[in-house]
């Protein structure tokens, strides 16, 4: 039996796709359908249902695929043990994480990974949506927040500090703020579609915020940006603000009241068959971040490691 074309049949089937197994694997559709036509020849069964947008297990191809798929993984395993020894790693990596993330956190680490492997291509999608990594052929996803529950293998970054921020001009035309009791008679950036309460570390949880939130957005650039404008006030990460703060722009309030930080999570699709680049790539964000100034924790954990 050709292994080769196992390990093809093997990963369409996870992937529930030959386009999105051709994208991870870096080859054609066309060649992936054909080692796995060439496989059922050989074996002189059917092991897969086509149709146009599904693939499903026949029951002889359900059978080898679940006798089949460990061996496979401990092979790629082995396989990629050595080539993480190999002095220049090589090939597609594929990234996606929100775009502010990216142009404000993530650059400086970005680009000294690409600058020590420079034979690895970096594909780097910026979005705030929630994508398929496994349809979509991701192989690391950044996440800010809470995660919805799902398969993929999360392993946390760092935790990022947060406060809340308003301009000068909105202070000194609203009530003062000695408590978050005072926030009520305040308007309040809030973000768009997340579940992300306001919450202080050492206040009384059992009494609710009643709060005017008269704008929602799912862009941090913009919250900044109308609370710079005076329009009220928004809860932003502290290395993201400081610049403003600096510039008198925007003022800390309700200091001795901390905000909860927020943490960031990176996700792969398995733990049993990593990817070296992948390994390689969370290695290097886990040394960035040990000194960075916005991250208050450096969390990274990979396989076979323990969180320090």
């Amino acid at each position: 039996m050709n292994l080769d074309n196992l390990r093809y049949f093997v990963r369409v089937v996870e992937a529930n796709s030959f386009t999105a197994a051709a994208e991870r694997l870096g080859t054609q559709k066309s060649t992936l359908s054909r080692r796995i036509s060439q496989l059922e020849d050989e074996l002189g069964i059917r092991l897969l249902q086509r149709t146009t947008r599904k693939l499903h297990l026949t029951p002889d191809g359900e059978e080898l695929f679940e006798r089949c798929r460990p061996l496979i993984c401990k092979l790629e395993d082995a396989r990629h043990g050595l080539s993480v020894n190999q002095p220049e790693p090589q090939g597609r990596l594929k990234l996606t994480m929100p775009t502010e993330l990216a142009l404000a956190m993530l650059d400086d680490a970005l680009s000294s990974f690409m600058q020590q492997y420079p034979k690895i291509q970096m594909e780097v999608e910026l979005t705030s949506r929630v994508i398929d990594m496994v349809e979509e052929g991701v192989d690391i996803a950044i996440r800010v927040g809470a995660l919805e529950d799902s398969s993929l293998i999360a392993q946390p970054v760092a935790q990022v500090a947060r406060g809340l921020y308003a301009a000068p001009d909105y202070l000194s035309q609203h009530p003062a703020l000695v408590s978050p009791h005072d926030l009520q008679h305040h308007r309040y950036i809030g973000l768009l579609h997340r579940s992300d309460p306001l919450h202080f570390g050492n206040w009384d949880q059992s009494h609710s915020l009643q709060m005017e939130t008269p704008l929602r957005t799912n862009s941090l650039t913009f919250m900044r940006y109308m609370a710079q404008r005076g329009f009220g006030i928004a809860r932003l990460p502290c290395f993201f603000a400081q610049p403003q703060v600096d510039a008198g722009n925007l003022v800390p309030v309700l200091q001795h009241y901390p905000v909860p930080s927020i943490g960031l999570t990176a996700l792969y699709p398995s733990r049993q068959h990593l990817n070296p680049k992948t390994r390689l790539f969370l290695d290097h964000l886990h040394t960035e971040l040990q000194q960075h100034p916005w991250a208050s924790h450096a969390l990274i954990q990979l396989p076979g490691q323990d969180v320090t």
